[in-house]
């Protein structure tokens, strides 16, 4: 349970930048808006139980208002309190990649030098992003072998989109079993599809802007097309896209594929509602939304500028 919060799909909330165009009195809205649920998402600090949730983390680093010092001890606390439970379940074998590529998305934005942290296993000690590797490589074993991850195909996007977006080059293999999986339809909770994994999994996009799949580029545009589709194929009447907690990750996955932004503003209008609702009302389900407000009230450049490596590349 634990760790099922902590991959809330915050993940890929705010990672885009939208075109301009909407009205002034919205984009003042917005910001009112933004501000409230990032106070909202401060105060859930104070009362916080458990381990520090890298996903809060991250949402508040990619708000456009700061509270730095709060901000410093939740880094803190992630660097100590987290980094010793990581380490904890990496000495005893077992696969927390989707732990792992949270907390690296964590420290990234904010600024921090991923190659200082470090865990040691046995006697070796190496660097988060070696372990992120080496915890990526046994997924794909595992796939080979049993024809499913050790954990699942959303940890697995997920530490896709962390080595992409820490300039790691995603190993061929790895990224085949994602669009494998894509193209096969395995994305499934059940017998019903997830939307939320076919979101993620949009995070080839990172792979593909990288150049890090060119042995089958015409393979990926394809794939990249079909869980496009599946996306749409799950919009609703009122205006979600699977439910209502699976729309923001549904919805700048879309954007990060090319979408254009009137395509999915309903969508949009959907999300704000409920936050004016307050039907975002818990920590992880604030941090969900509040970094695609932050966009939406920033509204800085035409264009779409991509997954996190260029959002938070464009914040340091």
């Amino acid at each position: 349970m634990r760790l099922h919060r902590m991959l809330s799909l915050v993940i890929v909330a705010g990672l885009l930048a939208f075109a301009s165009g909407i009205p002034c009195e919205t984009q003042t809205s917005n910001s009112e808006l933004n501000m409230s649920l990032n106070k909202n998402l401060l105060r859930s600090l104070e009362t916080q139980e458990g381990l520090p949730n890298p996903s809060v983390h991250l949402a508040l680093r990619l708000s456009n208002f700061h509270n730095l010092a709060k901000e410093s001890e939740h880094l803190n606390k992630l660097k100590n309190d987290l980094h010793n439970d990581i380490q904890s379940s990496l000495s005893n074998s077992q696969s927390v990649v989707g732990l792992l590529s949270l907390y690296t998305l964590a420290l990234k934005s904010s600024c921090y030098d991923l190659n200082t942290i470090t865990f040691t296993v046995g006697e070796r000690s190496e660097t988060l992003l070696i372990h992120l590797k080496n915890q990526m490589e046994q997924e794909k074993e595992h796939i080979t072998s049993s024809r499913r991850p050790l954990t699942n195909y959303y940890q697995y996007s997920l530490g896709v989109l962390a080595l992409c977006v820490s300039g790691i080059r995603v190993n061929h293999h790895v990224s085949n079993k994602l669009i494998k999986a894509a193209d096969h339809e395995q994305f499934k909770q059940g017998d019903t599809e997830s939307t939320d994994t076919y979101a993620m999994a949009g995070t080839l996009q990172c792979v593909k802007d990288a150049g890090s799949h060119m042995q089958n580029a015409t393979e990926l545009d394809t794939v990249l097309s079909k869980i496009q589709q599946k996306l749409l194929a799950s919009r609703r009447n009122d205006g979600h896209i699977g439910n209502e907690f699976s729309t923001g990750l549904a919805v700048q996955a879309l954007l990060a594929m090319g979408a254009p932004f009137q395509s999915v503003l309903p969508r949009w209008e959907a999300m704000r509602t409920d936050a004016r609702n307050n039907r975002y009302h818990n920590a992880m389900a604030i941090s969900q939304v509040l970094p695609w407000q932050r966009q939406l009230s920033g509204l800085t450049a035409p264009g779409q500028l991509g997954y996190l490596s260029r959002r938070l590349g464009a914040d340091h």
